[in-house]
């Protein structure tokens, strides 16, 4: 077993995987920052801690910023894309939505 070393810890980027979307195609999915993640969390709530409501309708379209990526790991989305997002078809970005939320719960048990 190896010992844990600081080049090793700092190896852990996130790498871009290969998932297969119905009706969508392939799609390329990557984990998120560590930055990035604290983030989206410290957005839920307001100053006094409470969830934030306009954020939580937002949580699906950021995750589509946030996770879906060509096959460098370069994002397709950013935040300029948040309003085009929220306006479209929810029942057609079901099936993208569910292969994230698949594959960040995959990513978190494998790693």
């Amino acid at each position: 077993m190896t010992s844990l070393t600081k080049e090793l810890l700092l190896a852990l980027k996130p790498e871009a995987k290969k998932v297969e979307v119905e009706g969508l195609g392939v799609v390329y999915i990557k984990p998120l920052t560590e930055l990035l993640r604290s983030r989206r969390l410290a957005e839920l709530f307001d100053e006094k801690g409470k969830s934030d409501k306009a954020t939580q309708e937002k949580r699906r379209a950021n995750m589509i910023i946030d996770q879906v990526c060509d096959e460098k790991g370069e994002p397709l989305f950013n935040a300029s894309d948040l309003k085009d997002i929220l306006e479209l078809d929810c029942a057609k970005l079901y099936r993208l939505v569910h292969a994230i939320l698949d594959f960040n719960t995959y990513y978190e048990k494998k790693h």
